[in-house]
Parts: structure tokens; sequence; C-alpha cells
């Protein structure tokens, strides 16, 4: 199961919040292609990382499983779970390959101009794959009958974005955009969904990721 489910995982070219620039991507050799954090023209992430599927954690005070982001509706209607695994993610401070000789390695604010020492220590996550009619995570709450659909959900038990804690200077953008709060993901645009129903994410959960950042 956690092979196929890995294979999933790194098939996606990525899984986005959104289209604009704030995605993470998986690769086959437990290495990330990048975690991309863009919003308004201002890039605070473009990260290598790596990966690896580990055991769950056997403290049973501790709960593995992601909750649900969504009310599921009608029985047999809501997405359908293809598996859960446990990741070992640790974010890293080079440069996507693709961007090493791009104006972002010279800017004064990417990965480590505004990340603590915290943000690249090995962190540990559940996440969970579904397949269904989504949207992007940041048009949640909003209408959608216009945008794109995508078979897949990437859910995190917490976000593969750093914590606050984990930002030199918060105040100063990442708190209007709250990246922190990004837990779900979505892979395989598909038009065709468009033609099958309703959107099965694009309920209000209280929070929007809309980003405000000037």
């Amino acid at each position: 199961m956690n092979e196929a489910l890995c294979s999933i995982l790194s098939m996606e070219d990525r899984w986005s919040f959104d289209l604009e620039g704030r995605f993470i991507k998986f690769n086959k050799d437990g290495t990330g292609e990048k975690l991309w954090c863009r919003c308004n023209f201002n890039v605070w992430i473009a990260a290598e990382f790596e990966w690896r599927s580990v055991e769950p954690p056997r403290d049973p005070s501790r709960s593995t499983e992601v909750p649900s982001q969504v009310a599921s509706g009608a029985p047999g209607k809501g997405p359908q779970p293809l598996g859960q695994l446990n990741l070992e993610i640790t974010l890293t401070k080079r440069l996507p390959e693709t961007v090493k000789h791009s104006i972002l390695s010279k800017s004064t604010m990417v990965n480590e101009k505004s990340l603590t020492d915290e943000a690249f220590y090995p962190k540990l996550y559940t996440v969970r794959i579904e397949k269904g009619n989504f949207v992007e995570p940041c048009y949640i709450g909003y209408p959608s009958s216009d945008k794109p659909r995508f078979a897949l959900r990437l859910l995190f038990d917490k976000s593969p974005y750093p914590p606050r804690s984990g930002w030199k200077r918060p105040e100063e953008g990442p708190d209007g955009g709250q990246f922190w709060d990004h837990v779900e993901f979505v892979g395989r645009i598909s038009p065709e969904l468009v033609k099958k129903g309703a959107v099965m994410n694009n309920i209000s959960t209280g929070w929007w990721g809309g980003c405000v950042v000037s």
C-alpha cells in the first residue's frame, strides 16, 4: 500500500494550493523538486526538500488520522479515500535546479533569508490522498463553477509550510498569507469533472487562504 501511495504522490507534476505559486512536488527518488510559496509577486520559499515514507508513530495517545476538511454530504457522494501515509519531510536551503541561476538566487527574502533554523529540521506528517472532484483550496467557500477541477486531493495533518515560529519576520508579509494553515492541496487537473456535478471541497472551513501580501 505504501509503495502504491508513494507512486501516486510522486506521479503528479504538482500538488497545488493555488495555481499561482503555492504548491509542492514530490520526486520518486525521495527528493522534492520544490516547495513553492509565491504570493503577489513575492517569493518566500523556493526550496528542494527530502522525503521518505516512515512507520506510523507508536504513541497510542497521538492520533494518526487526518481530519477531513469537508462535509461529505449524501452517503457515497463524498471524496473517496485512497489511503494514508506517514512522511518525514526535511526542507533544505537549496534552490530548485530550474531557478538556481535566476534572479531568485539574489533574493533577500527567499528560503533561509526569511526562515529560521527551525524550519529546516526534519518533521513528521500524516497525509491522506483522496479521489473526487475538487477546486484549488484557495477558492473554498467562494463561487467556483468556472474554476479548474482536480481529481485528487492531498490532506496534511499539519501544513508542509513552516509554522509561524519558523519565520524570522512573520509580521512583514507571511501573517497576511497564513501559509502555515495550508493543509490541503489538489492534483490531476481534469476538465471532464466540470460536467460531473458539485465540487466536493467547496465548503468554507472558517478560514480562506487568500493572500493579501503587498
